[in-house]
């Protein structure tokens, strides 16, 4: 056969190939075709409006804005699902969140600030009252009132449901450590063997000894141990204390308490009893080494293996206490420290609901509150000296600033213009000390011991100390600069007006700053005969010469020419 008879040959067969499939798909085509119809029909059959309704809104819905007459034709001519139809589903609403519709916030029970109660009504042993009288606590203040019967009521209950923690919110200086320290000393005075059963954790150093300073006192008589951790002792000699004999109460920061708990092997928390939380709010927006994460995890004791049966230990059930002058009622930011169903206290008269996601700010309700309108910020520094004469504060202030640099350079104008404006010499001299991060901590706490002493008469500082400095005889606090917020005011103050003393706090606010403070200062929470008042201070004729002449002075001084 030819080539070209065998090319001829192939062709007819492809034909021939071409016709089948063609006439296949011409069979197939038309089967669809009815199967297609008969869909059609059932779908004109129906009859049930809402059946149809909902049909059409799911076939001839445009997919998107832009779709075209012709796209829903196409749709249009394709099979209609026959009785399928969405079930009704209610209208979407926005979810309030409430403190009312979330299970794990109750209704707080709000105290008032100015209730008191002899301690010796509150049910305390006869040893723990006396301690208390020799350290010359006889009243005991709102928040000492309401949290020592929750908590010692709660010593005796034995049983496998945990302790509800208790959420407390009182304004600084009204005597927090007191109200966890009694119950958890009467708690643990009939202990016979020595662990670590209540741990508090404070922010900084110097509430370590305040704190363990109160609860030793309280402690007297009883054969209890309170140790504290702290970072400026050798590690390693904490170690050896820890392991030669074993504390009862443990005061510690949370940077410490983590090298403890992942360095240490004999270090244990798992007869924890009381975990006291004091400052929380400043605890817990800081992470010191991820200390919430590792604090929780060593907790939870580890589950024993005993052939092939899971066993756990049976303890004293841990009960979580935790303080704080600014408590947030938003559930969520204590998730960490797995808070479940608190009781939850304010001192403070009842106001409105206060938001899920807002914080509770308060001040002493012995505190007076006055707010100094400043005019020109160039003659800032010398309204501050008027209004340190014009009130006749002679000592026991505190004048906070906004950084390091401001406070040095006031501490030296208030001595320059006291020397060069006190006209009445019968007048005592200011005696002015700088505390701020970059002086020396022994000379923070020299400065700090001579304040309280009365040796030294104004403090120029940072917020440094705004927290963890318990001094009595604080009388006035001046923010020269205006704290950025409302939990800052609210540290700042309360370094008076503290244990049902008397203080009064001072704010120096410029014309554009005015605003802004008054709406900060709203949300503060205060008793009903608490308010910000407006003072005002004047500058004499004559004494802008004598403040320009006290400038001219400290640039002699920073330079080095005098």
């Amino acid at each position: 056969m030819s080539d070209l008879q065998q090319a001829r040959k192939r062709k007819r067969g492809r034909e021939q190939t071409g016709s089948g499939r063609s006439a296949k798909h011409e069979s197939i085509s038309a089967k669809h075709s009815s199967i297609l119809q008969k869909y059609r029909t059932i779908s004109k059959s129906r009859n049930t409006a809402d059946v149809a309704d909902a049909s059409n809104s799911f076939l001839h819905s445009p997919l998107d804005e832009n779709s075209t007459d012709q796209g829903e034709h196409e749709v249009a001519d394709q099979p209609m699902p026959a009785g399928l139809a969405p079930f009704p589903q209610p209208p979407l609403k926005k979810k309030e969140v409430t403190i009312a519709n979330q299970e794990w916030m109750v209704e707080p029970v709000y105290i008032k600030p100015t209730i008191q109660k002899p301690f010796s009504s509150l049910g305390l042993s006869e040893r723990m009252t006396k301690n208390l009288a020799s350290a010359g606590f006889d009243m005991a203040f709102a928040v000492q009132a309401s949290v020592i019967p929750i908590l010692t009521s709660d010593i005796n209950e034995i049983s496998p449901d945990s302790k509800r923690p208790v959420l407390v919110n009182a304004a600084t200086g009204s005597g927090k450590t007191l109200a966890y320290g009694i119950p958890i000393v009467e708690a643990l005075s009939q202990r016979v063997i020595p662990q670590i059963r209540a741990l508090v954790i404070v922010p900084t150093r110097p509430l370590i000894q305040q704190v363990r300073g109160v609860i030793e006192s309280l402690a007297k008589g009883t054969s209890l141990r309170v140790f504290s951790l702290r970072s400026e002792r050798p590690f390693a000699d904490e170690q050896a204390a820890l392991q030669g004999s074993t504390p009862d109460i443990l005061v510690t920061t949370p940077g410490r308490l983590v090298d403890h708990i992942l360095s240490t092997q004999s270090f244990t928390l798992r007869h924890l009893r009381y975990l006291v939380i004091d400052e929380a709010d400043r605890l817990l927006n800081q992470s010191f080494q991820d200390w919430v994460d590792v604090l929780m995890e060593s907790l939870h004791e580890k589950v024993a293996r005993y052939d092939s049966l899971l066993a756990t230990r049976w303890s004293y059930n841990l009960q979580k206490l935790v303080f704080s002058a600014t408590l947030t009622k938003d559930a969520g930011k204590w998730a960490s420290l797995k808070i479940k169903q608190p009781r939850i206290i304010i001192v403070g008269d009842k106001s409105k609901s206060i938001p899920v996601d807002e914080e509770v700010f308060s001040v002493p309700f012995t505190l007076t509150e006055y707010m100094v309108e400043v005019f020109d910020t160039s003659t800032k520094p010398l309204l501050l000296y008027n209004l340190l004469r014009q009130e006749f504060i002679s000592g026991h202030c505190v004048i906070f600033t906004r950084s390091n640099e401001t406070a040095a350079r006031l501490t030296r104008l208030l001595g320059i213009l006291d020397k060069e404006m006190r006209t009445d010499q019968s007048t005592k001299p200011y005696v002015v000390s700088l505390v701020t991060g970059e002086i020396e901590t022994s000379l923070r706490k020299r400065a700090l011991k001579e304040f309280a002493e009365g040796k030294v008469d104004l403090i120029v500082c940072t917020d440094i100390i705004a927290r963890g400095v318990d001094i009595e005889s604080i009388q006035h606090v001046i923010n020269y600069d205006i704290p950025i917020t409302s939990r800052e005011y609210v540290h700042r103050v309360g370094r008076t007006a503290r244990a049902g003393k008397s203080g009064t706090a001072w704010t120096l606010v410029s014309r554009p700053e005015a605003k802004w403070f008054k709406a900060m200062s709203k949300k503060i929470r205060r008793s009903k005969d608490q308010k910000l008042t407006n003072r005002v201070v004047s500058i004499w004729d004559g004494q802008e010469e004598q403040y320009e002449k006290a400038l001219n002075t400290l640039e002699k001084q920073v330079k080095g020419m005098v």
